[in-house]
């Protein structure tokens, strides 16, 4: 695995992480537990939660994975989406889990139906300390390594109050790095407002957007690039912009010939190389909650069979596909 700095200190970070979202929502507890130990096995030290994460029971599992392995892991959690309180409906979650496996075209309706279940846009002094406390217990920490506001709009980077109560939280040492998450113009207004407390940063970063890179180089702050794979349309795209690069004239034809989207292993390639290499990335969470794909991923950052500038010819051909 390789390992990146953070500009606080600490353990050294993977470049993969792993994202701890579906853990106990779409994920059994044995599941999750599986996965968790499989990716710290592979290396990756970077685990990525939120208080909403898998109805609010996420953070506890990853605690308690983790709290033996404290000192050499790195934790991030969010504030800012809260999970609503319990009701019947949560005892169906093991059912519904179970529908899903068995009828896939059920997942769309089941997505639709998690939004009763979180309480967004939570982003006061009192909420964002009892969210942390709440964290820190669920997890069973002292402190953490990032603290993200979670999906945040763009007016919390005018909140003096919020960002302050976060400086407060970082001189108590709760906090080790604190940070946002959001659409893409909430972090281009971050890099332009620059918080000073804000140190880190957290967006969707996949095919569909990889244009936005260009605008990463120069931000000076760690940068973090979540849902690389866009989903099963993300996927859908992904390989069909990469077949089409094969059969145009837009790269070298000794760089076409090696983009055979027949072998599974060219996508997490490609994904994850362009995102990381030359970037600004420091480093993307996937999920992985399948062995196949922990594997696949880790196998693709390490047996890479692009150079990097062979890497940068393809993101920038992908960033701008022809009409």
């Amino acid at each position: 695995m390789r390992y990146v700095s953070l500009p606080v200190g600490g353990p050294e970070v993977s470049v993969l992480g792993m994202g701890c979202a579906a853990m106990m929502g779409s994920a059994s507890r044995r599941q999750s537990l599986a996965a968790l130990a499989a990716a710290h096995d592979a290396g990756i030290n970077f685990f990525d939660t939120a208080r909403s994460y898998g109805y609010g029971a996420s953070e506890s599992l990853v605690g308690e994975f983790c709290r033996p392995r404290r000192a050499q892991v790195v934790l991030c959690t969010k504030f800012g989406i809260l999970p609503a309180a319990r009701t019947w409906k949560h005892s169906l979650k093991p059912l519904a889990r179970a529908a899903v496996r068995l009828f896939p075209g059920l997942r769309r309706a089941a997505r639709a139906q998690t939004s009763e279940f979180f309480v967004a846009n939570q982003f006061s002094v009192e909420l964002l300390r009892a969210s942390l406390e709440t964290s820190l217990r669920e997890l069973k920490t002292d402190y953490v390594d990032i603290l993200l506001m979670h999906a945040a709009p763009i007016g919390v980077l005018a909140q003096q109050d919020l960002l302050g109560e976060l400086e407060r939280l970082v001189a108590e040492g709760k906090v080790r790095m604190a940070g946002i998450s959001g659409e893409l113009d909430v972090i281009r207004a971050t890099f332009d407002q620059r918080p000073p407390v804000l140190r880190t940063a957290q967006f969707a970063c996949n095919i569909a957007n990889l244009s936005f890179l260009e605008q990463t180089r120069q931000s000076e702050i760690f940068l973090v690039a979540n849902h690389p794979f866009g989903g099963p349309m993300g996927v859908a795209e992904s390989m069909r912009r990469i077949k089409a690069l094969r059969d145009s004239r837009r790269l070298p034809a000794e760089l076409r010939a090696r983009l055979d989207t027949r072998d599974p292993q060219l996508l997490p390639e490609i994904v994850l190389n362009a995102i990381l290499s030359g970037s600004g990335i420091d480093a993307v969470i996937p999920s992985m909650l399948q062995p196949g794909h922990l594997k696949s991923n880790c196998r693709a950052l390490m047996e890479c069979r692009f150079t990097a500038d062979e890497l940068q010819q393809v993101r920038h051909a992908l960033a701008s596909p022809p009409a």
